[in-house]
């Protein structure tokens, strides 16, 4: 039996989704909650004995479904989360699923796709809708073909400053000073659109710079 929370704000609502997935599935809920802190004091109060999946919506009258995600899977790491949601955007579900979430679902689909969604994510997959999947994809190549091509020199710098190397240790490699290191930084990084080492580290394994 897999052992779920639910987490909306709407009574109606939780309802709805309770009736779905227990009629239909080895699923019991286990625990409800209107808001990001009733989640986090349900699940502490449950201590040990860990629900297998946390579905959330998004918009919770105290914080947002990614600022929610983060805490789960840092306060819970045993636990799986699955978001339900009216948003559709792709750099929300990609902030989602970067926030360590397992799986997104639109409510548009909520009717035949959740409980499909739910045993993927216990077997240990991830889950995108059909729908929102070909979303992402196309705004991957979107972005893409709007990045501005990095020159030789700045790829150099990203792809070994990606890899864990230090600026000094880059400098050496190279045969520059550190300061230039950090100029080809700022313009790489600002060509890319990225605004830290970890959606660096991101976009170089979705590249293929860490390969080998």
């Amino acid at each position: 039996m897999i052992r779920v929370v639910l987490v909306e704000d709407h009574v109606l609502v939780r309802s709805g989704i309770r009736h779905l997935l227990e009629a239909r599935g080895p699923v019991r809920v286990v625990g409800e909650a209107g808001s990001g802190r009733e989640a986090l004091a349900l699940l502490e109060g449950l201590g040990p004995d860990l629900p297998d999946l946390a579905i959330l919506d998004v918009s919770l009258p105290d914080c947002t479904g990614l600022e929610l995600c983060r805490l789960l899977r840092e306060r819970f790491p045993g636990l799986k989360v699955l978001a339900l949601s009216m948003h559709e955007d792709p750099e929300y579900v990609r902030g989602f699923l970067q926030a360590g979430g397992h799986g997104y679902v639109s409510k548009a689909a909520v009717d035949h796709e959740l409980l499909d969604a739910v045993l993927a994510v216990v077997r240990g997959e991830r889950y995108l809708n059909p729908g929102l999947a070909m979303r992402l994809a196309l705004d991957m190549v979107r972005k893409e073909a709007e990045e501005e091509p990095l020159s030789p020199r700045e790829e150099e710098v990203l792809r070994l400053l990606a890899q864990g190397l230090s600026h000094k240790e880059v400098a050496e490699r190279l045969g520059i000073s550190e300061k230039t290191v950090a100029t080809y930084r700022e313009r790489g990084m600002e060509k890319l659109g990225l605004q830290s080492r970890s959606e660096l580290l991101r976009y170089a394994v979705r590249k293929g710079w860490l390969k080998g």
